[in-house]
C-alpha cells in the first residue's frame, strides 16, 4: 500500500539534547530527596524504563527507596519544567525543511513520551506545530497497557486516521520507538541522532536505518522507486 502518513517520535528525532536533560531532571530530583546515586547508574536504570510514565521510570531509578518516589516523582517534574530541562533543546539540523517537504506530500503527527505542556512549548519554540495533525504526548499514561511501547495512541491514531498500518511509517530513535511500531506492525525507521547506534538498531532487527531526518526525503523516494 502506498505510504500515507508518517509518525515521528521528537527527543532524539526532531530535536536533540532532551535525552540526557531527562537524565539530568532524574538524577537532581533523587539527590535533591536525600538519595545518593551515581550519575551513570540512575541513567542506565532509567534506560530500561524510557518511555515509559514518570512514575515507572523513577521506580526504576530508585528501587532500593521505595517510599520515596512520590517525593522524586514530584522533584522530577518541577525540575523538567524549568530551564534546567528546556535549555538543553536544540533543533536537530534540517528538522523543520525536511517536515516542510513532507507535509505536502504525507499526513504527519507526532507521538512522545514528553509531557504536554513541554511538548507544545518545544514544538512553538521551533516553529514545527503547524506541520502535524497531531502531536500526542503519553506521558501521563498510568496504566501498563497505555504505556507507549504498546503503541496505544498509535493505534488510536491510526484509527482516526483511517489507515492500515503499512500506510503509516514511524521514525524513532529509541527501543521504545521500535516496540510501539512492531505492536501495531507499522514499517519503522529509526534515526541514530538519539538513543540507538547503527549496531544496536541492526540487533533489534531493524531494516532501515538512517544517520538523521535529513536523510528520510531522500529514502522514502528512494523507497518509492524500488531502489
Amino acid at each position: 500500500m502506498k505510504l500515507k502518513h508518517i509518525v515521528f517520535d521528537c527527543d532524539g528525532v526532531l530535536w536533540d539534547g532532551t535525552n540526557d536533560g531527562y537524565f539530568l531532571c532524574y538524577h537532581t530530583a533523587a539527590l535533591e530527596a536525600g538519595i545518593q546515586l551515581d550519575y551513570g547508574v540512575a541513567r542506565e536504570r532509567i534506560l530500561k524504563n524510557w518511555g515509559q510514565s514518570a512514575e515507572l521510570e523513577v521506580q526504576g531509578m530508585i528501587p532500593e527507596h521505595p517510599g520515596l518516589v512520590p517525593q522524586v516523582v514530584e522533584l522530577y517534574r518541577k525540575l523538567v519544567h524549568s530551564d534546567l530541562f528546556l535549555s538543553t533543546a536544540s533543533l536537530i539540523p534540517q528538522a523543520d525543511t525536511v517536515l516542510e517537504t513532507l507535509r505536502h506530500r504525507y499526513g504527519l503527527s507526532a507521538i512522545t513520551g514528553m509531557n504536554p505542556a513541554n511538548l507544545q512549548i518545544l514544538l512553538d519554540r521551533f516553529r514545527l506545530r503547524p506541520f502535524f495533525r497531531h502531536a500526542i504526548s503519553t506521558a501521563d499514561h498510568i496504566e501498563p497497557h497505555k504505556q507507549k511501547r504498546t503503541g496505544f495512541d498509535l493505534a488510536r491514531l491510526l484509527e482516526l486516521e483511517g489507515l492500515q498500518p503499512e500506510e503509516a511509517l514511524v521514525v524513532g530513535d529509541a527501543l521504545v520507538d521500535v516496540e510501539m511500531a512492531r505492536h501495531q506492525r507499522v514499517p519503522l525507521v529509526v534515526v541514530l541522532t538519539g538513543h540507538l547506534t547503527r549496531t544496536q538498531a541492526r540487533e533489534l532487527g531493524v531494516g532501515h536505518v538512517l544517520p538523521s531526518i535529513a536523510d528520510l526525503p531522500g529514502w522514502l523516494e528512494s523507497q518509492e522507486n524500488g531502489r
